[in-house]
């Protein structure tokens, strides 16, 4: 199926509220076509809806809508730069730039954090000089945040002593005794 096609039936998707199919669908496009940004984009954007900052800036992180709270989940949950490098599942980018140049200022500067050297992509030489870690992106406006959910926590109940604990298994066992004795009498 064509990109255009398929990025019109996740659209479909998501209208009618079939989200797990417009994932699943996204994140095909996205194997299959690696390099495409707006595929990228959409994917995140999917994430981003159901306030999983860090998938969103896995996926968003070639483009410009990043926000300052996806970035750092992201570098929370893949912690080296080596890990973001792989897991952005971009092919070859030592020798293969993405189409624009912010997208290749952050990959040529993850990948200088990563292995140490820059990229060579003979066509764009000065985004693949790209020294020190990305400009941070914009903060995500206020109408677009979403509050995670709240952890609902079981009411504290403190730890039984020991001698309590004690006190009611003998208890519990002179009454099954004393249960035995009755019934088998």
């Amino acid at each position: 199926m064509p990109l255009p096609a398929a990025l019109a039936r996740a659209d479909a998707d998501l209208a009618a509220g079939r989200v797990p199919m417009a994932r699943r669908r996204l994140r095909s496009l996205v194997s299959n076509h690696p390099t495409d940004l707006t595929a990228r984009h959409r994917l995140a954007a999917v994430y981003r809806l159901h306030g999983e900052p860090a998938e969103a800036g896995r996926w968003n992180y070639l483009d410009e809508s990043l926000t300052t709270d996806e970035l750092l989940a992201f570098e929370r949950r893949f912690h080296t730069p080596a890990r973001r490098l792989s897991v952005l599942r971009w092919p070859d980018p030592a020798h293969n730039p993405p189409p624009t140049p912010l997208a290749r200022r952050r990959l040529a500067a993850l990948h200088r954090q990563a292995t140490g050297t820059p990229p060579t992509w003979p066509d764009h030489p000065d985004d693949a000089a790209t020294t020190g870690p990305p400009r941070p992106p914009r903060p995500m406006p206020p109408q677009l945040q979403r509050r995670p959910p709240q952890p609902q926590f079981a009411p504290h109940r403190p730890e039984m002593p020991m001698r309590v604990a004690a006190f009611r298994l003998a208890l519990f066992v002179a009454c099954g005794a004393a249960l035995i004795v009755l019934v088998f009498r």
